[in-house]
C-alpha cells in the first residue's frame, strides 16, 4: 500500500462525511459548522501522515502541527454550540476560543524554544477537560438536542473525548521519545499508528453514530413509557403555565417550575421526556411560540416585541424555535394570517 496509504481511505471518509453533515438540518447551522471543520481537520490531518508515513516527504511535517491545532478546539465548539444560542453569550464563546487558538498558531509560527508538539499537547488537553466537562450538562442544557436524543448525543460526546483522548496520548509518547533520542524511524512508527487509530476510532464512530440516530426516532418512549403519573405532571405543568404564562419569563428554568410544582426536577425532567418526546427547554419554547402566533395575528406589535414578551432573549433563537414549531419566519406567518 506504499503508493497509496492507508491513512487517505481516512481521510476519503471523513471529507464524505463532512459533505453529508453540512446539509444535517437536524442541527443547528453553527454546531454544523464547527463539526465541519473538525472532520476536515482530521482528513488533513490523514493526507498528511500518508505523505509522511508513505513517500517520506519532509513539508508535511512542518504543515501538519498547524492542523493539528484545530480539531480539538472544533469539536469542543461544535456540542457547545448545541447549548448556546446566537446571542452574547455565543459570541463571546466565540472570541474567547478564536484567541486562545489564534496564541496557539503564532506559538507556532515564532521562533519559541519549544516543541510545537508541547504547544499541540497543551491544546489538545485543554479542550479535553472542556469537553470532560460538558459530559456533566443536564439534558436541558441541550435545548437543540430533542429529549429522545440525549442517549445519542452522549455516545457522540464519549466517542470524541476518547478520540481527543488517544490524540493526546500518542503526542505525549512522540513527545517522550524525541526528548529520548531521534529515531526517526520509531518517530514515523508513532505518528503513523497514532493517525491510524484515531481514524480506526472515528470510522466506527461515524458509523455507529447514523445507526443510532436513526433507532432513536423509533425508540422515544420504548425504554420507559409514561406513567398515569408522568400525565398527570403534564397536565398540572400545562394548567400552570397557561393560567400563570410562566413561560414568559426569560430566566425561567426547570428547577423553578418543579418548585412550584413540588415536586423533584428529576421527576419533572422526566416525565416531560417521556410524554413529549422533548426536553423541557423545547416544551417551554414551545408555550412561547404558541404566545407569539397568536400575537402575530391579533395584535400590530413588532416582531422584536413581541420575541421579548413570549420570553426570548435571542432573535436568532426566536427565529430558529419558530420555524421549528411552524415550518415559516414570523414575518412569514403574521402576512399569511393577515390574508386568511
Amino acid at each position: 500500500m506504499e503508493d497509496f496509504p492507508i491513512t487517505w481511505l481516512v481521510s476519503v471518509i471523513t471529507a464524505v462525511a463532512a459533505y453529508v453533515l453540512a446539509w444535517n438540518a437536524r442541527l443547528p447551522a453553527r454546531a454544523r459548522v464547527f463539526f465541519c471543520i473538525f472532520l476536515l481537520c482530521l482528513s488533513v490531518i490523514a493526507v498528511l501522515l500518508g505523505m509522511r508515513v508513505s513517500f517520506d516527504w519532509l513539508w508535511p511535517a512542518r504543515m501538519q502541527p498547524f492542523v493539528a491545532i484545530l480539531p480539538a478546539p472544533a469539536a469542543y465548539l461544535g456540542f457547545v454550540a448545541l447549548t448556546q444560542d446566537n446571542g452574547s453569550r455565543w459570541n463571546k464563546t466565540l472570541r474567547l476560543n478564536g484567541t486562545l487558538v489564534g496564541l496557539a498558531l503564532l506559538g507556532l509560527l515564532a521562533p519559541l524554544p519549544v516543541s510545537p508538539d508541547v504547544i499541540i499537547l497543551a491544546i489538545n488537553s485543554l479542550y479535553l477537560i472542556g469537553l470532560a466537562r460538558l459530559l456533566s450538562a443536564a439534558p436541558d442544557d441541550f435545548p437543540s438536542v430533542p429529549g429522545h436524543a440525549t442517549q445519542v448525543l452522549h455516545i457522540a460526546m464519549y466517542s470524541t473525548i476518547f478520540l481527543i483522548g488517544l490524540m493526546v496520548a500518542a503526542d505525549g509518547l512522540i513527545f517522550a521519545v524525541s526528548l529520548v533520542g531521534r529515531d526517526t524511524e520509531l518517530l514515523a512508527l508513532l505518528t503513523g499508528v497514532s493517525g491510524l487509530l484515531a481514524g480506526f476510532v472515528f470510522v466506527v464512530v461515524l458509523v455507529g453514530v447514523p445507526f443510532l440516530l436513526r433507532a432513536s426516532k423509533d425508540a422515544r418512549t420504548s425504554v420507559a413509557p409514561p406513567s398515569d403519573a408522568d400525565h398527570a405532571l403534564m397536565q398540572a405543568l400545562d394548567d400552570i403555565m397557561i393560567s400563570k404564562e410562566l413561560f414568559r419569563d426569560s430566566n425561567l428554568t426547570l428547577a423553578r417550575v418543579a418548585k412550584r410544582l413540588s415536586v423533584p426536577a428529576r421527576d419533572l425532567s422526566g416525565a416531560t421526556n417521556r410524554v413529549t418526546g422533548e426536553n423541557f427547554s423545547r416544551l417551554i419554547n414551545s408555550y412561547r411560540i404558541a404566545y407569539a402566533q397568536k400575537a402575530l395575528l391579533t395584535s400590530q406589535l413588532p416582531v422584536t416585541e413581541i420575541m421579548f414578551e413570549a420570553g426570548f432573549l435571542s432573535k436568532s433563537s426566536f427565529n430558529t424555535e419558530f420555524r421549528r414549531v411552524t415550518g415559516q419566519t414570523p414575518s412569514q406567518f403574521r402576512a399569511r394570517g393577515a390574508t386568511t
